[in-house]
């Protein structure tokens, strides 16, 4: 199992994704990867995954391209060339943002920190409008009447934006909408120890590395609770 083999994962190496993967759109490519399959079999080669259709492809060795959906897979990892970084996927049944629905599918998440509770994410296509950021209309470009659009309208770009999750140990996945405010509400009687352990590390909800440290305190202090419960 993913989970087992990597224990604690802490990514904090991710400001070097864009070295060790190609990526246009919502496809990210990797030289090197494996595929851990439902069925218990591995496969090994070039890793593609379509984001957004929740598709991983595989190119095996001979040149053999295979696509697997979630449901056939039990996770997946990416490295880079000399295998300096690891990226580990796992499969988690999910409701797919309908919290009003029984219905669980499985997807693939990225495991950030595998634990007591797990972080996991999701990354997502937004537009973002720039119309009237400086920074990309170095040349003015005056604006419209009444403070519209600059002139020659408005300007789009796509961005990624991250989606976070937290694994219970109940097995459900959760959805952090609201990051700070919803780890408080999951934090219950541990949330003054976990602020003071926040402010005390001067850490941070907006910074990848500092939330996985933080779930990974969590964790280690829940750990009690959870093997009583």
């Amino acid at each position: 199992m993913v989970r087992k083999v990597y224990g604690l994962l802490m990514v904090l190496c991710l400001g070097a994704v864009g070295a060790m993967a190609q990526s246009t759109g919502l496809v990210d490519e990797w030289p090197l990867g494996r595929v851990y399959l439902a069925t218990g079999d591995s496969v090994n080669g070039k890793i593609t995954y379509h984001r957004t259709e929740d598709l991983v492809k595989i190119t095996k060795p001979n040149g053999a391209v295979v696509a697997y959906a979630p449901v056939a897979v039990r996770g997946f990892e990416a490295v880079d060339n000399d295998g300096r970084y690891r990226r580990v996927f796992v499969t988690q049944r999910w409701n797919m943002g309908n919290d009003y629905s029984d219905f669980l599918a499985p997807a693939f998440f990225e495991q950030i920190v595998s634990g007591k509770y797990s972080l996991l994410r999701r990354e997502t296509m937004t537009r973002r409008d720039i119309s009237r950021d400086p920074a990309y209309r170095p040349y003015g470009g005056g604006y419209g009447a009444y403070g519209g659009y600059p002139v020659g309208g408005p300007m789009y770009v796509d961005q990624r934006m991250d989606n976070f999750f937290v694994l219970l140990p109940s097995g459900k996945v959760k959805e952090l909408r609201n990051v700070k405010k919803d780890l408080e509400v999951l934090f219950g009687k541990k949330n003054s120890q976990m602020k003071s352990y926040i402010k005390q590390n001067k850490l941070k909800y907006t910074s990848l590395p500092d939330l996985a440290k933080i779930i990974s305190y969590f964790g280690s202090i829940s750990q009690a609770d959870v093997k009583n419960s």
